[in-house]
């Protein structure tokens, strides 16, 4: 076989002593911007996120480098898996051909060459100006993309660097009349467009567009971490760093410590680096935005607006902390520190007392809830989880919505009135209610419910959660699960009257006083009563009870009544109405946030229903991307003054399969989607599981 021409340019032009000194200018101005950048981190708290590194590597690995997570997303997700791997391709052909042109290193030769340096090269980059096409299409077509000048003169900016590379190939063809050129198959079909040239001219033309080429190369380097590519580094870093804690888990905040001097977030730099981090990671594909279901439904809350505006006041805000920061760090005042006989310094009070100009004390006043943030946007959200789950960044939208709740409500009593009311019955008898404490146990009579008191060896503690004791329609799943319960012989008890609201409300409302309250009082009682394993029947419970209470030195096995009654029905335990050939008809299943997303229970409650003779139907928005039913996040107990309420919509969702019958796994999803039938003036029954298993024992 005769030698293969290697890629090398006409006529030598690469002036080595103009390419590498741009190259490396252009790598300097890449570092200076990414410096900026980290400047703005650091003003955020620490927050150790190196934990587990084997984990966390193979998760970058997975949904970073590899993009299986960008992939689930048909369409785009496709078109920006080909870009990225068509970059990859691009780039490591970049960096061999440099080396074997300008090193003289022997990397690529004969069949090799013409399989990987042209052939895979010019399949590459094809795909990679189709991509580049398809995204400025997109992004022209798709105004929810919020797309700005800067999108289109980055994608602009890549595409000129694709086409003139084929330009450039297709010159270099006609120009040595290269015999392996059908091995460059794109890079042949523009080289037509030179016959006729004469040598001259195309060695003119190769010249300058060469330089062209290389010039707005080493511009896109330059302006890489300063534009919306730095993404490329960052989410890799952001996936990286991502929370390793069970799903849902909340900072601890110790309200204990005498040294407390803030709780929450009141400002960008008590968030922590890894938040403001997530700021500037964040690449507004917008899939956050319409997995809201806030957002949705008309609500003034977008993932996407939220991460944008943090970004740009961190912009705004993060240069003049970071140099009040390392000012007070010189003077030897940190954060939390002072000298002798001063109150302690917060990195509140830093800034406070700094001497700044009017433009900058302008901008330092700026509230983080009220200018940055509107105060609708933050109580819009439910804690759903939906935008955390579909993020290809990872980024953690929900801890930091509970972080600015909780500034608000502990130190600034900024809350919707109805919060007050719902505060103030937890405080007073236990629950959200303000029922009476002292009825918490009416439910049972009738029932011959043992208590702790009275069956101290049980197995189980049954926790009916606030919802399965005061409110009436679920009292009725609270009843029906004692019966299953006896019928499969276990062995269980309740608290009764000891018994108190889990706090998970509160918390996720803000109100970490209240939900320290109740959770040490919880705490101490289940611990005193020797209480190792809890059966729940409301996911919020579940989340309180298995993953909040634990940092409180609370440490229980917790099961949902789902997988509890999955489970008696696998051991035989509980019959199976379906194998008697009872049908409870067509059951659309709704999956609630907090025992899906959250906890990642979805097939037993199906599970529960096909024991009972139900056909299972989905809704489109099901599974790990189900859609809220609105009460998460304290929502249970506020009214929704913007948009359509979240319920209706979701009721809507079910209706349009047109079932027997609406199955749910969680007392406020039961609660919200009857109302939301109700509204709709549907006749269509919604029952938890529980009940659904139960009544087919009675047909």
């Amino acid at each position: 076989m005769e030698e293969v021409p290697t890629r090398e340019v006409l006529w030598n032009v690469s002036a080595h002593w103009v390419i590498y000194p741009l190259f490396l200018l252009a790598l300097a101005c890449a570092v200076y911007f990414f410096v900026r950048r980290w400047r703005l981190w650091k003003i955020g708290l620490p927050e150790d996120r190196s934990d587990h590194p084997g984990e966390r590597f193979r998760g970058m690995l997975r949904d970073a480098l590899l993009q299986v997570k960008v992939a689930e997303r048909r369409g785009p997700g496709f078109v920006h898996v080909a870009m990225y791997a068509a970059m990859i391709i691009l780039l490591v052909a970049t960096a061999t051909v440099a080396a074997q042109a300008d090193l003289g290193l022997p990397l690529v030769q004969g069949d090799f060459y013409l399989y990987f340096l042209s052939l895979a090269v010019d399949i590459a980059g094809a795909a990679f100006c189709i991509a580049m096409v398809a995204c400025i299409v997109r992004r022209l077509a798709n105004k929810e993309l919020d797309s700005r000048p800067e999108d289109f003169a980055v994608l602009g900016l890549l595409l000129a660097i694709g086409v003139t590379g084929f330009v450039l190939e297709g010159l270099r063809i006609a120009g040595t009349d290269d015999p392996w050129s059908a091995w460059s198959p794109v890079g042949d079909v523009f080289a037509g467009l030179f016959a006729g040239w004469s040598a001259d001219q195309i060695s003119a033309v190769h010249a300058g567009l060469w330089y062209f080429h290389m010039v707005l190369a080493f511009g896109l380097i330059a302006w890489w971490t300063y534009s919306k590519l730095v993404h490329v580094l960052l989410v890799p870093r952001a996936v990286y760093n991502r929370s390793l804690a069970p799903k849902g888990e909340l900072p601890f905040i110790d309200m204990e410590d005498e040294d407390l001097l803030t709780m929450g977030a009141g400002t960008l730099e008590e968030l922590t680096w890894k938040d403001l981090f997530d700021t500037q990671a964040c690449i507004r594909c917008n899939r956050c935005q319409e997995a809201c279901p806030a957002y949705a439904c008309g609500k003034p809350l977008s993932p996407k607006a939220l991460m944008q505006d943090l970004g740009a006041e961190l912009e705004r805000r993060g240069p003049i902390v970071y140099r009040l920061q390392r000012k007070a760090a010189r003077n030897g005042v940190e954060a939390g520190t002072s000298p002798a006989a001063e109150p302690p310094a917060t990195a509140a009070d830093v800034v406070a007392a700094a001497d700044l100009t009017e433009a900058e004390r302008a901008v330092i006043d700026r509230t983080l809830v009220g200018d940055v943030i509107s105060p609708n946007a933050l109580w819009s959200c439910t804690t759903c989880g939906a935008c955390m789950e579909v993020c290809p960044a990872r980024l953690e939208h929900v801890p930091k919505v509970v972080k600015m709740r909780t500034y608000q409500v502990s130190m600034e009593s900024a809350f919707p009135p109805e919060a007050q009311v719902t505060f103030r019955n937890m405080e007073n008898n236990g629950n959200p209610w303000g029922l009476g404490w002292q009825t918490r146990a009416k439910w049972t009579e009738g029932l011959d419910v043992p208590t702790l008191a009275d069956n101290p060896d049980a197995e189980y503690l049954y926790w009916p959660g606030c919802s399965g004791a005061f409110d009436a329609r679920n009292r009725k799943v609270s009843a029906a699960l004692v019966r299953l319960l006896k019928e499969a012989g276990v062995s269980f008890a309740i608290l009764g009257n000891d018994e108190k609201c889990c706090g998970d409300s509160a918390r996720r409302m803000g109100n970490e006083f209240v939900y320290f309250m109740l959770a040490s009082e919880n705490i101490a009682t289940l611990d005193a009563c020797g209480v190792k394993k809890i059966i729940v029947q409301c996911p919020h419970c579940y989340q309180a009870l298995a993953r909040d209470y634990p940092q409180l030195g609370g440490n229980y096995e917790v099961i949902h009544h789902s997988a509890l009654l999955a489970q008696l029905l696998a051991e035989g335990r509980l019959p199976r109405a379906d194998a008697r050939g009872a049908a409870a008809g067509r059951i659309c299943v709704h999956d609630s946030c907090y025992l899906g997303r959250y906890q990642d229970v979805y097939d037993e409650p199906r599970a529960v229903v096909r024991a009972a003779g139900g056909s299972v139907v989905e809704m489109e928005r099901c599974g790990s991307h189900s859609f809220c039913c609105g009460a998460g996040g304290g929502r249970m107990w506020l009214e929704e003054d913007a948009g359509t309420r979240v319920n209706v919509v979701r009721a809507a969702q079910a209706l349009a399969l047109a079932p027997d019958a609406v199955a749910t796994s969680c007392p406020f999803c039961l609660t919200m989607l009857a109302d939301g039938m109700v509204s709709a003036k549907a006749d269509v029954p919604v029952r938890d599981i529980v009940e659904i298993l139960a009544g087919a024992y009675d047909d």
